[in-house]
């Protein structure tokens, strides 16, 4: 019973871990508690460690521990999983070997339909797992530039126009990005997965989303088939570990009348029996919740019409809205004084369902900018009370112009444009 214990809190607790580090940093959760605990995991105590380190060693254990992390987590290398021609050792190992691990014992207890349900979920992650970390239809590169600059029209809030990539030379995208990792630039950039060492972007979000979604489904009917499993086995061979007159003597279920320690001890004794479809069955249990969680939020941002990279980007307007460097004019003003670029090659027209003419204005200072552009195309400061700029109070002001809606915005990751 000790050890089904130290088990599950030790899954429990690198479960909370990783969902504090991957979530800490969104916008819901970056102000509250989460947010505290990933700063202080992520920030405060490698700072602390690395002034311990240059005190004891001159710097030189963490920097090889820098090393180290950059190439496990940065690198293509064979340790978590690359893409093809390249073996996949961690993750698939992981996945396959906990798949086989409950399978080989279990497939034969479980009715017809259950074995086909349990062989089409196993094999639905490594399906979409493969299909998103063999992508690279959203590589931007110079002969596919040009129909990437005409797939998203620019904001000019996350995203302006005439903005050149220093690596890869050429103008970027409306919603792309240039991965350090991967060393290109990526359409529709979501963000860089370590686990199939690609990057999410226009081309494979919908393998990486329904990936995710696989996992969540497996975890959680292993998670049933496995209860269904053991508690079968209690039903019919615990009679002799079960006290008399109790549920597994009496044709009822076998937790009728135990009380919660009695009812722990038997799952424990269950667990015992079957290491394989316990030990796995409580594995997926305990990591379904992060998995789910993790699908959760990428539908978020479907519904919201943004990815991971402009959730961030979000945030960060966020704080300048609340320092009140940010304003939205709400004047009357011909198209000539916000023509904001001329070049159509930086700018080129886009066919978008939705058109934005609102203009807004971030202050590098708090001060008000004029009604009026400069050749440049940024507004000059007016000290004038009655501005036609007025002051941003929340993001709800700012109109996001890729939300389409959230069905629209589904059909552009499963169908992009």
């Amino acid at each position: 019973m000790a050890s089904v214990k130290k088990f599950a809190v030790a899954v429990l607790a690198f479960s909370f871990l990783v969902f504090v580090v991957l979530f800490g940093q969104i916008p819901a959760l970056r102000r509250g508690p989460i947010g505290i605990l990933s700063r202080l995991i992520r920030l405060r105590i490698p700072e602390l460690l690395i002034k311990t380190d240059d005190i004891c060693t001159g710097g030189r254990f963490s920097s090889s521990l820098r090393n180290s992390f950059d190439y496990l987590i940065n690198r293509n290398h064979p340790l978590i999983l690359v893409g093809s021609p390249n073996p996949w050792i961690f993750y698939l190992f992981l996945l396959v070997a906990s798949e086989l691990l409950f399978l080989w014992p279990a497939l034969s207890k479980l009715p017809a339909y259950h074995q086909g349900l349990a062989i089409c979920a196993s094999i639905s992650p490594l399906f979409f797992t493969y299909k998103a970390v063999s992508s690279t239809a959203s590589t931007i590169t110079r002969k596919n530039h040009h129909q990437n600059m005409r797939s998203y029209p620019y904001d000019h809030v996350l995203y302006q126009p005439g903005r050149v990539c220093r690596t890869c030379n050429f103008y970027k995208p409306a919603r792309s990005k240039h991965c350090s990792v991967c060393d290109v630039c990526v359409a529709k950039h979501d963000h860089h997965c370590v686990w199939i060492m690609n990057c999410v972007g226009k081309h494979n979000i919908s393998h990486f989303v329904c990936m995710l979604l696989s996992l969540s489904l497996l975890l959680t009917y292993g998670a049933y088939l496995a209860y269904s499993l053991l508690s079968k086995e209690l039903q019919t061979n615990a009679s002799g570990h079960l006290q008399e007159g109790t549920a597994a003597n009496n044709n009822k279920h076998w937790s009728t009348g135990l009380t919660w320690s009695q009812y722990f001890s038997y799952w424990s004794w269950a667990l015992s029996r079957d290491i394989g479809t316990g030990g796995v069955g409580l594995l997926a249990l305990l990591t379904a919740p992060l998995a789910w969680t993790m699908f959760g939020y990428h539908i978020y941002l479907i519904w919201a019409g943004m990815t991971t990279n402009e959730s961030s980007k979000w945030s960060e307007w966020r704080e300048y809205i609340d320092q009140g460097f940010v304003y939205k004019w709400v004047g009357e003003a011909d198209n000539d004084d916000f023509a904001r670029y001329s070049n159509h090659d930086a700018e080129p027209g886009v066919d978008w369902p939705i058109h934005s003419d609102q203009h807004i204005w971030r202050s590098e200072d708090g001060q008000l900018p004029d009604a009026t552009l400069g050749q440049d195309g940024r507004p000059k400061s007016d000290p004038r009370d009655n501005s036609p700029w007025k002051p941003v109070y929340g993001l709800h002001e700012i109109e996001n112009l890729y939300d389409l809606g959230f069905w629209d915005n589904l059909e552009e990751v499963f169908l992009p444009r």
